[in-house]
């Protein structure tokens, strides 16, 4: 679709209108969606939001309880509760087993890269009354807010199989309306909402600048996939910054909005190159592995200080060495949460044939903590 983009110039307007939250502050976050254990999550304070699913399984039996959900707002995390609004997923409670042979008049074709996965025509009634009820659950269990996903829904209806020219609109009367059933119906001004991609529907067909401004007064923030890195694999594709799209989120910025930024990648050079990124366009970001089946070790964008005097850590052919000026434990852990090294009261630490990556070195002494983000290259 990319039809080209012309910067409006009402965007002090729209900032004046922003209605900041205390995402503002939140400069690290994690996004898993299955094998989430709870239990782990509640301790690990290396980010201050996590999206996860509401149910371990996608079905109403699996659906996390109030206490799960409590127990991942450990230290003050927000929980936020993915939410597909712009397909229907079979596993999910809602679904009638009738709706395989006779489908709802809404109820379009299965998506052919995601099984089980069907486009709606998500202005019907009967959909948005499905998505209020969901989000119903969701709040009652005690979720901080929604991250929805499939916002291009608008795009299939409107030019894939276009069937409403209008679809673009009704997109963003949906999500406001989803704004006011929380503001409203439930009473919780305070319930996030977050979009997943499609960023583009500010600058969509029929989108005005009063439409714009109506989106952007309904979201709190915005999450983007693969705007460094885009590409076919599923994992480290070449770093391919798209500006079209850095160009939209610049609207959401200026419009008071966090952009919550993940890409698929784990190889240092391209770690380090999305530090780079991320910091000149302010985002909050996140590299993991596709499948979202794991937390993933955080970026290396800042050092935790804390009383500890700072050691001295560096890598040569592959070794890593920690120096400190204390006796102290130190451990190293890899992106995907294992201890790969462990030192206990020692003043010199040395690890050899580690693998190129993103580590954590977290020292400890005196009841004390410092953590430390390396990348081996």
């Amino acid at each position: 679709m990319k039809k080209s983009f012309v910067v409006v110039l009402v965007v002090a307007a729209f900032a004046a209108k922003a209605q900041l939250t205390s995402l503002q502050n939140i400069n690290a976050w994690a996004y898993q969606l299955q094998n989430v254990t709870p239990a782990a999550i509640a301790p690990d304070n290396s980010f201050q939001l996590f999206v996860t699913d509401y149910s371990a399984d996608g079905s109403g039996a699996g659906v996390y309880t109030p206490q799960q959900v409590q127990a991942m707002k450990t230290g003050g995390k927000k929980v936020i509760a993915y939410i597909s609004i712009g397909e229907a997923e079979n596993y999910r409670d809602y679904w009638q087993p009738t709706w395989n042979n006779t489908p709802p008049v809404w109820l379009g074709s299965e998506n052919p890269d995601w099984a089980g996965n069907y486009k709606v025509k998500f202005w019907h009634p009967q959909w948005k009354n499905i998505i209020y009820t969901y989000i119903d659950t969701i709040l009652a269990k005690g979720y901080d807010g929604i991250y929805m996903d499939i916002i291009d829904a608008y795009y299939y209806w409107q030019e894939e199989n276009p069937q409403e020219p209008y679809a673009d609109t009704l997109m963003v009367d949906f999500i406001s309306d989803i704004r006011h059933h929380a503001d409203s119906v439930l009473g919780n001004s305070a319930f996030i909402l977050i979009p997943q991609n499609a960023e583009d529907i500010i600058d969509a067909n029929n989108i005005t600048v009063a439409l714009q401004d109506k989106y952007f007064n309904s979201i709190n923030a915005i999450g983007v996939e693969d705007v460094f890195f885009p590409g076919n694999n599923d994992i480290n594709n070449a770093h391919a910054p798209d500006t079209y799209r850095t160009g939209l989120l610049t609207e959401f910025k200026n419009s008071g909005k966090r952009v919550f930024s993940i890409e698929y990648i784990d190889q240092p050079t391209k770690l380090t190159q999305y530090v780079a990124d991320v910091q000149a366009n302010q985002y909050v970001p996140y590299a993991c592995y596709r499948p979202l089946d794991m937390i993933c070790t955080q970026l290396p964008l800042a050092v935790e200080e804390t009383e500890l005097p700072k050691p001295v850590i560096y890598t040569n052919a592959g070794t890593l060495t920690v120096i400190t000026p204390y006796h102290a434990s130190v451990d190293v852990i890899d992106m995907q949460g294992r201890v790969v090294g462990q030192q206990v009261n020692t003043t010199y630490s040395q690890w050899p044939g580690l693998n190129p990556g993103l580590y954590l070195i977290i020292v400890k002494s005196g009841g004390k903590q410092l953590t430390y983000k390396h990348i081996i290259q």
